[in-house]
């Protein structure tokens, strides 16, 4: 049966309304209750709906209620405050859909028929959502501090090349302060960080594994000022002032640290221009910033210091509404449209569809592949050869989509040397670009040879710190390369472009992000712990430990010592690795470092957070071994040299979306 209500609005007779008419109706609802302004041209796309929809009672209670829905509408999506035609098109298409499932339901359909009618409805295509996004390409994201959610926006200004690659002052500052923001609304909803009830302030003094007390509040550092000897938890930027002592600075101002006693989580590295929680007692008296007159603050000794704990990426998803942060459902919304969130019945659909594509492969190369090598060549030649063989065989078996990856991703750097025009080269006749162009052709003609490869398999190029433009001035110095890194320009590749089919070679950005339906990876080439070894912080408690732990033990101590120990059997390199993935997930961004270790081009700042984490990232990191380590869900794998130094062995890793596996191999040559 239909109810009253809906017969009525049906049988209606539509009348012509104008504009001038129903404004006041509108004002009253929409922006005096709502605070939304609605423009002349959604005003009259309204006075028409209303007009046919509710005829003579167009100033009923019904014709009310339909203008608070599509104000709940509009809020819900995050549309601004602004409503304009395109939008109020989409929220109208929107609400009718949802009456019509409501008179389904009505009708004796169940939820569960009402969910496949609406899947039914999309017809996905795998291809339509298997997309490398490179920090070009990304949409803007900015996270609004008031309002706890994302602005993601799909068109942005097309920045000149001088403005992208230069350092501002301000953008810096804001990306710096949104990161803080960021951080602190996670910790917001960990249950660690909540505000103490009176049953458990005894437990404030009780240290958890982390070496931070369970259910502490953070206290911001402009409110331990007169509060002299009490204990606090801190969270802010951890760096050092002009005199080189260590401070600690929050969006309320900083304070000196004593970090003599400081006790710092094993798990993770601790590296200036770091995010960090800090436990300890505050003293308005000591200190040495103290004898500066125009600093109050006094000083902090610190008993602990931990990293802020990630999120999962269901629950960060979940609080932020499932927006398209990589821009891949544009095609759902009107052009120059905020981001959408996307529905959760479409969510379910790609994620039946991923696992069903249990085929589907792709290929990772390990990084620092030179192409001005004849043994990187030769390993080349090689891997085609036997790719090439499996296709066929999967071919005559009726098997296409078997054992035919989606793409073959090759990081660079594609040269052994910084690509220069100072360098001189064997050659007198060429100069060093055009080398660098016949490296690249050279690998193009190999490929030419296994012609199953060139029509099936994409290409994707990532550069490194020897390709150019950016090693002209840099000399391959990974400090003076701006980040993110933009990718190698068409003129040295134009051979290979000829070769493959139109679309199938991407030349992406260092990092740059795979859309897999509902799966989302990072790539990046980065020497990231090489820079944490060589960053990582030492405190005095620490050193004297280091000291202590040299001087030579007899055996029952030494027996005694492994005993207390039990995680000194896990590999070194295996700590170390986690330290790695810890640190960088809860930092919850790629470069957790001073900005003078490498200049970050803040206009895509975005590109570089990893919050909500991402499924996987692939980190190319040369100066450590091959891994493979999953911290809150996010896999986290290394793939090291594509060819070690000394050896005749080709590493590549490949990927199986359906099933989220990583295989690490290697071929002899």
């Amino acid at each position: 049966m239909i109810d009253l209500t809906t017969a009525k609005t049906k049988t209606a007779l539509p009348i012509k309304l104008s504009p001038s008419n129903l404004r006041p109706l509108v004002f009253r609802t929409l922006t005096k209750k709502h605070g939304l302004n609605v423009n002349t041209e959604a005003l009259s796309i309204l006075t028409d709906t209303i007009s046919l929809k509710f005829g003579f009672d167009w100033k009923s209670p019904q014709s009310q209620q339909f203008l608070e829905e599509i104000a709940k509408f509009w809020k819900l999506e995050d549309r601004g405050i602004f409503i304009d035609s395109n939008g109020l098109k989409v929220v109208l298409k929107e609400i009718q859909k949802k009456d019509e499932i409501v008179q389904m339901q009505k009708a004796g359909r169940t939820n569960t028929l009402v969910d496949e009618a609406v899947e039914e409805d999309v017809q996905l295509q795998w291809e339509d959502y298997f997309q490398f996004v490179s920090p070009m390409n990304q949409p803007r994201s900015v996270f609004d501090k008031s309002r706890k959610h994302f602005d993601v926006y799909l068109t942005k200004e097309r920045l000149p090349l001088l403005s992208r690659l230069t350092l501002n002052t301000k953008s810096l500052v804001e990306s710096q302060n949104n990161h803080y923001y960021l951080i602190m609304d996670r910790l917001s909803r960990n249950e660690n960080f909540q505000k103490a009830s009176m049953t458990s302030i005894s437990n404030l003094n009780s240290l958890t594994i982390d070496g931070i007390g369970k259910n502490n509040e953070i206290t911001l550092i402009k409110n331990m000022l007169g509060r002299d000897g009490q204990k606090f938890l801190l969270f802010g930027l951890l760096s050092k002032n002009s005199t080189d002592e260590y401070i600690l600075e929050d969006a309320t101002g900083y304070i000196e640290l004593n970090l003599n006693q400081a006790v710092k989580n094993q798990g993770s590295f601790y590296c200036l221009g770091m995010f960090v929680l800090v436990e300890g007692i505050y003293s308005a008296s000591g200190g040495h910033l103290n004898q500066k007159q125009d600093y109050i603050g006094g000083c902090f000794y610190v008993s602990n210091i931990a990293q802020p704990p990630a999120e999962r990426r269901d629950k960060s998803l979940d609080v932020y509404g499932h927006v398209d942060f990589l821009g891949i459902h544009k095609h759902m919304v009107p052009a120059g449209d905020k981001a959408i969130k996307v529905p959760k019945a479409f969510r379910k659909k790609m994620v039946q569809l991923e696992k069903s594509l249990q085929s589907h492969r792709i290929i990772m190369m390990g990084s620092d592949l030179y192409l001005d090598s004849n043994k990187t060549l030769q390993a080349m030649q090689k891997f085609f050869h036997r790719l090439e063989n499996s296709i066929i065989e999967a071919l005559d078996s009726e098997e296409t989509q078997s054992y035919i990856p989606l793409a073959l991703v090759f990081t660079g750097s594609f040269t052994s040397r910084p690509l220069t025009s100072t360098n001189s080269t064997s050659d007198a006749n060429l100069s060093n670009s055009e080398l660098y162009k016949g490296n690249f052709d050279q690998f193009a003609k190999i490929l030419s040879e296994h012609p199953n490869i060139v029509q099936r398999c994409k290409v994707v190029l990532i550069p490194g710190d020897n390709d150019p433009w950016q090693s002209t001035y840099s000399l391959g110095s990974s400090c003076l390369n701006a980040f993110p890194q933009p990718s190698i320009p068409k003129v040295f590749v134009n051979r290979l472009e000829k070769l493959l089919p139109r679309g199938n070679l991407i030349l992406a950005w260092n990092p740059t992000r795979l859309s897999y339906l509902s799966q989302e990876l990072v790539i990046i080439k980065d020497k990231l712990m090489s820079k944490f070894k060589r960053n990582g912080l030492m405190f005095p408690l620490e050193i004297e430990q280091e000291k202590e732990n040299v001087e030579e033990l007899n055996n029952v101590e030494r027996i005694e010592k492994l005993i207390q120990n039990k995680d000194e059997r896990i590999p070194n390199k295996t700590k170390q690795a986690r330290m790695l993935v810890k640190t960088l997930l809860d930092q919850g961004t790629l470069q957790p470092f001073k900005k003078d270790l490498k200049v970050i081009n803040t206009q895509f700042e975005h590109c570089l957070r990893v919050e909500p984490l991402p499924n996987a990232i692939v980190l190319n990191d040369s100066s450590f071994d091959n891994f493979e380590v999953v911290y809150q869900g996010c896999k986290v794998v290394n793939l090291t040299s594509a060819i070690n130094e000394g050896s005749r062995k080709l590493n590549y890793v490949e990927y199986w979306p359906a099933s989220k596996k990583f295989d690490f191999k290697d071929l002899y040559f």
